[in-house]
């Protein structure tokens, strides 16, 4: 009998999660098709990788916290997984100081993350309480699934808060910004081939 691996077990559920919160979007096709379509890629057979070594941070005992406000079955899946991710720190040029010891992400699909799956670049963010992830805006459509609490904005609108097992669809080129409130926030996110 073979056992899942631990990525597969997270994005497994990541992934349904994500199709099945998209396909009850009807009244928005854009988010509707963004969400099926990271499903379909996390579906694709995995290619390999040159990952980066396991590390952690300090900002990562947040994590319980935000396990706190998460679904049991994606915490499991979580925590067999996370002692296998790379945290770092992102260099953002209009981050406020409390940025660098508030803040990490993981790769997990892209050619430094743990594997491939037909073009998706994928990671895992980590925002502690108090701290804000500033406006940037890129250009691949992106997905998040909102794991944990926190607080979402995009150009031309307030904050709010998806809450976990939510999504937040950023269209090509939007600025959008994202912070932990009195919880953290703890996402997984998924930048479209284009």
């Amino acid at each position: 009998m073979s056992t899942m691996r631990p990525l597969d077990r997270f994005l497994t559920l990541a992934g349904a999660e994500v199709a099945a919160v998209a396909s009850r979007m009807t009244a928005n096709e854009a988010v509707r098709s963004a969400g099926l379509r990271v499903a379909d890629l996390l579906a694709t057979p995995p290619e390999p990788t040159q990952p980066l070594p396991p590390h952690r941070l300090p900002v990562c005992d947040q994590l319980d916290a935000a396990y706190a406000e998460m679904r049991s079955d994606l915490v499991a899946a979580f925590k067999a997984l996370e002692p296998q991710l790379a945290w770092r720190v992102r260099a953002v040029s209009n981050a406020t100081p409390d940025f660098a010891a508030g803040h990490a992400s993981a790769r997990v699909l892209d050619p430094t993350g743990l594997e491939q799956r037909g073009g998706l670049v994928s990671g895992i963010s980590l925002v502690a309480p108090g701290v804000t992830y500033p406006e940037h805006d890129h250009p691949p459509e992106e997905i998040y699934l909102v794991l944990s609490g926190g607080e979402w904005w995009q150009e031309g609108g307030a904050w709010h808060a998806p809450g976990p097992g939510g999504i937040v669809h950023n269209p090509p080129g939007i600025r959008h910004a994202m912070r932990g409130t009195d919880v953290p926030l703890l996402a997984i996110w998924f930048l479209l081939p284009g």
